[in-house]
């Protein structure tokens, strides 16, 4: 008798923990990997050049004590973007004033890592299967914020630590939009992690694909709306408020001349996507902005908004998105 007492006691304690387990999405979820050593390598290799005494020995000083110090992560950021030994030398002698005022600001991500998790929890409690994403702060050279692959945020943190005081004496005009433009990092991480939970091919553009050499411009515009949605609305911050002030202000001649875009010149994304280098008289990347648009809107008509929320991260399913959102 007390054998089985016992017996029912422990099942009955196994079967209570089973159900916060399987009732609780965060519980045994790991933290993210907030891998930041790539940073302290860089400043390290950067107080080394004080040394070198002609450019080659600079560029060995930064390949040795930086490239080669690089973290798995960071490598294939290297190897994704191309940076070198030389283009490093060149960008920092290019731009001396920029380096001191962008240093403290990116050593101090180490105090934002707890903030940074957290955001990934609120992400986990919104996104249906959501799946955390490694994290790699690394210094870049000014060129690009950053990139994602499968479950792997890379961040360019020398142009995503920027804000209205870094010095920007000498740079191009692309250069001068985008830094201290680009949002808190918590927001950048928050939008780059969404796009780790974006998956499928829109197959019914295949052809075109291999045609154009690239997706349609409403595919691209959602995929990045899509995410500016879910963070904007589910989460409540943003890397693309100066977009969403003048959209709103300009909101119906955007949609008007998006919707011709979309339907004359569906894979030209000159007037709205990456455009920051050629754009003039109003601010880049306004397809972000239009479809945030399409992406809220399809939300809002949803009666399943759990499921509306998977649709969103199927990127086979963007016409759907587009022609349910009755936005046009």
């Amino acid at each position: 008798m007390i054998r089985v007492t016992l017996y029912s006691h422990r099942f009955c304690l196994l079967v209570i923990y089973w159900g916060l387990f399987i009732n609780n999405p965060l519980l045994g979820q790991e933290q993210a990997k907030i891998i930041t050593s790539d940073i302290d390598h860089f400043w390290n290799a950067y107080d080394q050049l004080a040394n070198a005494r002609k450019k080659s020995d600079s560029i060995d000083i930064i390949q040795k004590e930086y490239i080669d110090q690089a973290s798995p992560q960071f490598r294939k950021f290297l190897k994704a973007r191309k940076f070198t030994a030389p283009e490093y030398v060149a960008i920092l002698a290019r731009y001396p004033d920029f380096w001191l005022s962008i240093r403290p600001l990116t050593e101090n991500i180490v105090q934002r890592k707890e903030e940074i998790n957290r955001i990934l929890d609120e992400l986990s409690g919104q996104l249906p299967h959501f799946k955390r994403p490694d994290i790699c702060f690394a210094i870049g050279c000014l060129r690009t914020g950053g990139t994602t692959s499968r479950h792997l945020i890379l961040v360019g943190f020398e142009i995503a630590a920027a804000n209205d005081w870094v010095d920007k004496s000498g740079m191009d005009d692309w250069l001068q939009g985008v830094l201290g433009n680009t949002g808190d990092i918590v927001a950048m991480v928050a939008h780059e992690a969404v796009h780790t939970q974006q998956s499928g091919l829109p197959w019914g553009e295949i052809f075109s694909l291999i045609k154009h050499k690239r997706l349609t411009l409403l595919n691209m515009a959602i995929m990045e709306g899509s995410c500016d949605f879910i963070t904007k609305d589910l989460l409540g911050i943003s890397i693309n408020s100066v977009l969403h002030v003048y959209g709103e202000q300009h909101r119906n001649e955007l949609i008007r001349e998006f919707d011709q875009a979309i339907s004359e010149k569906p894979y030209d994304y000159s007037q709205w996507l990456y455009n920051g280098n050629n754009i003039k008289n109003r601010p880049a990347d306004l397809g972000y902005y239009l479809g945030y648009l399409i992406s809220r809107a399809f939300y809002q008509h949803s009666e399943f908004k759990s499921q509306a929320l998977k649709t969103l991260l199927k990127r086979g399913k963007y016409k759907r998105v587009f022609k349910e959102s009755e936005l046009y």
